[in-house]
């Protein structure tokens, strides 16, 4: 999936906009679209001015129930939103020197506490802690923090045994896609090479040439996994093979993390 399709996916999982902050995200997604060619984004943006980033700034700061494409349909915060949205990703330190400019020209209307409150905004996407290679490989990612807090809670200091099995159910429910790299479970799990293979490939290869009472064992191991990583992930998965999360609430770090998957490739980073 890619950037194209982000907005029918974000409502899929979570619906139509139930409120502004929602109604911004999409609208930025929207902003970023404009520019994205099909493989990348085009980054190069044109700087505003600093009256239109001041302008801006008065907007979004003073008028916070008004949805943020109703305040771009005057092309000077359009085209200071566009340049926040794309350049603001990766180059947080032109959003902070445009703002510190601000405060040292005084402009009228502009408080130094708006100023630093915006500048908060494009911080919280700009500086938040990255997540690793595995949202690559989550089709997931809104809820990239869950599935990794869960997975990271119920392997830290288990058996390699137990971890090879706690990932084959994450595999076999669908939280994580089949082609995920052995190499990378082991450095995000910070496990044994050779102990994981082993016991990664029992599970998700050669259960078939074990004896039943070999498969049963296994088989109440993996049932007992199952329960404790759809608790700790909170999800279940129906009789459909659908995967069902409790917590459905599109909030700024499950968006963050699906700009994240998305933008990933295309911006480079």
């Amino acid at each position: 999936m890619n950037i194209n399709e982000l907005g029918e996916d974000l409502e899929q999982q979570f619906g139509k906009p139930r409120n502004i902050t929602e109604e911004n995200v999409r609208f930025m997604l929207s902003l970023i679209k404009e520019e994205f060619d099909g493989t990348k984004v085009n980054e190069n943006i044109e700087k505003p001015s600093l009256e239109a980033f001041g302008m801006t700034i008065i907007a979004v700061m003073s008028y916070q129930t008004t949805p943020w494409e109703e305040l771009a349909k005057k092309p000077s915060i359009r085209k200071t939103l566009k340049y926040i949205a794309i350049r603001g990703n990766c180059h947080y330190d032109e959003m902070e020197a445009l703002t510190k400019e601000l405060i040292r020209k005084h402009f009228y209307g502009i408080t130094q506490k708006m100023v630093l409150g915006f500048l908060k905004i494009i911080r919280g996407v700009s500086n938040e802690e990255r997540p690793t290679k595995l949202i690559e490989y989550t089709p997931f990612a809104a809820q990239y923090y869950a599935i990794h807090y869960g997975l990271h809670q119920l392997i830290r200091g288990e058996h390699p045994d137990d971890a090879a099995a706690i990932i084959h159910c994450a595999i076999e429910d669908g939280i994580l896609f089949p082609t995920i790299p052995r190499s990378l479970l082991v450095d995000e799990f910070n496990l044994k090479k050779s102990s994981f293979d082993k016991y990664f490939s029992k599970y998700h290869i050669n259960l078939k040439y074990e004896s039943d009472a070999v498969k049963k064992q296994v088989e109440e191991k993996i049932k007992y996994h199952r329960r404790s990583l759809r608790n700790a992930i909170g999800y279940n998965v129906t009789n459909e093979n659908k995967v069902h999360f409790y917590d459905r609430k599109l909030g700024r770090k499950n968006f963050l993390s699906m700009i994240i998957a998305y933008c990933r490739s295309i911006f480079r980073f």
